[in-house]
């Protein structure tokens, strides 16, 4: 019963896949975690399946981290398919919708309980490609260049970790997870999985899709996209570099310091949004930039390395619920527009987000500091300027969120008790130990100050503006230097006055590649003054 369980969940979406273009299917797309979240309660820990007769044999497994991931994933997948069948009745794509989605929840709940490399590739890549269609759902220009983008980058990461596997199975009798603890992993293989995976956590350089692809997707694509299948990426890290594997070491320093970077950038960019989508896109960029960092911090010291990844997860769970329920709170945005009750749950998302004492975010930071303390490694400055920066990006996410109007505003209903239910699951988990003051105390200040400054600018009293950057940033001053260099547009016509770079309007792609660029800069500056730990 339990390995009928265990092979069920991930194997029930792909069944239903053969009546879901059938409209009554489509709505019972939510049971398609159920088998995940009663193996979570019902599997002991430990259960091994072994599926020697499909492709070239597959290894499932319920281990301690599975279990962790399988509970989280699939309660985000469950609320997101009951708010799609609820909001999408009417989409006459519906049925196009269900199949991805079920195709990506597949391939999601497969890689968790995946016990061998190929059984993890494979799920990796279903729900990669899957997403696409999840991103693609809209018809509009701006819809399908996300969705390429997406795909393009979706595949060179696949491509990468496709070779790691190779390379790693070349060298190893077996390809189970369990052997790659005292595993030689030649650097080719590691700077791969770092590659791969880092294009899922979208690393500086490497995260141009995702502020694509977070504004494009409906809202029930955005929240498993920014929960589960983000999430993915650090536990592909975990499963293929794992703790106390002495061959790592040499690559801690440059991973803390790609880490801060992905703090700076995604903080400084995602001011600069118009969108709030895209706001919260870059901060996901800011998190795992922090995730990124401690897990640079866990290969520097091998035997602090079990700690620090006990606290990572926590924090990654959190960022995931959280996360997916913000997403969720802006569809019902666009559906009821501005209700006392609807701010209130949205102001205590971000709360939770920024990690304020007695919130669920504030034990997930204290548990990571802590932590990364016992590796030998200063992070309080980290901390603290990663909780500013989220107080930062959650105050711009109110305020746009503010300025949209409900396109049809509808009476609260089922899909509105929905995203409550999950909001109150991400916000009362058991994470609620306060932070100290060189940590989430700063946040307090920062937020209290923050509001202050919005009050007053409500208030017509103080007046500003911040630079544009179109999400993307680095994939636009690619773009325009493209442009330069065959000749289509002149360097003279790029727009280099402060008043222009200030402007908030939107603004056109030249401009914006020279905000984006001053931005860039920023990051650097920040690195230059000692942010990177010693």
């Amino acid at each position: 019963m339990n390995e009928l369980l265990l092979t069920l969940t991930w194997s029930l979406p792909m069944l239903m896949l053969a009546f879901a273009r059938r409209r009554f299917v489509v709505a019972l797309i939510p049971l398609a975690a159920l088998p995940a979240l009663l193996a979570v309660m019902l599997v002991p820990v430990g259960t091994t399946v072994d599926i020697p007769w499909l492709l070239l044999g597959l290894t499932l497994q319920l281990d301690a981290l599975g279990r962790t991931f399988l509970m989280f994933s699939a309660v985000m997948w469950l609320f997101a398919g009951l708010y799609a069948s609820l909001t999408m009745a009417k989409d006459p794509r519906l049925d196009r919708f269900g199949v991805f989605f079920l195709l990506a929840c597949a391939g999601n709940l497969l890689l968790i309980v995946a016990a061998d490399m190929v059984a993890f590739y494979l799920g990796f890549a279903l729900m990669g490609l899957a997403a696409t269609g999840l991103i693609a759902h809209r018809r509009s220009q701006h819809v399908r260049r996300a969705a390429r983008i997406y795909l393009a980058w979706t595949l060179v990461g696949e491509m990468a970790l496709f070779s790691a596997v190779v390379l790693l199975a070349q060298g190893m009798d077996s390809l189970r997870f369990s052997d790659l603890a005292a595993a030689t992993i030649p650097d080719t293989a590691v700077a791969l999985l770092l590659f791969g995976f880092g294009i899922k956590l979208a690393l500086p350089g490497l995260h141009v899709w995702l502020p694509l692809a977070y504004p494009a997707a409906p809202a029930a694509a955005a929240a498993v996209l920014s929960g589960p299948m983000i999430s993915a990426g650090v536990l592909g890290w975990i499963r293929f570099l794992p703790p106390g594997n002495p061959t790592l070491g040499a690559w801690a320093d440059g991973l803390i310091a790609i880490g801060v970077v992905g703090i700076a950038l995604g903080v400084l960019a995602g001011l600069a949004q118009r969108d709030p989508r895209a706001v919260l896109g870059y901060s996901s960029i800011a998190k795992m930039g922090l995730v990124t960092a401690a897990f640079g911090a866990a290969m520097a010291r091998p035997d602090a390395a079990p700690g620090i990844f006990a606290a990572l997860v926590a924090f990654t769970m959190h960022h995931l619920m959280v996360k997916g329920s913000l997403f969720l709170g802006l569809g019902e945005w666009q559906r009821n527009g501005a209700r006392p009750w609807l701010i209130a749950v949205l102001g205590i998302l971000c709360l939770a987000m920024i990690g304020v004492p007695f919130s669920s975010g504030a034990g997930a930071k204290l548990m990571l500091g802590e932590s990364i303390a016992m590796s030998g490694r200063d992070f309080t400055q980290l901390l603290g300027f990663s909780t500013i920066g989220t107080v930062l990006l959650m105050t711009r996410f109110v305020w746009l969120t503010l300025q949209q109007e409900a396109t049809a505003p509808t009476a609260v209903d089922r899909a509105s008790l929905v995203w409550v239910a999950l909001a109150a699951l991400a916000t009362l988990l058991p994470f609620t130990q306060p932070l100290p003051l060189t940590t989430s105390g700063l946040g307090v200040i920062a937020a209290g100050f923050a509001i202050v400054v919005a009050y007053a600018v409500s208030r017509g009293r103080i007046s500003f503006s911040v630079p544009s950057v179109p999400p993307g940033d680095l994939l636009y001053l690619v773009q325009t230097t493209r442009r330069i260099w065959t000749g289509k547009t002149r360097w003279q016509d790029l727009t280099l006055s402060p008043r222009a770079l200030m402007s908030t309007a939107a603004c056109p792609a030249a401009t914006c590649t020279m905000g984006a660029l001053i931005w860039l800069l920023v990051c650097v500056f920040l690195l230059a003054l000692g942010l990177v730990p010693g």
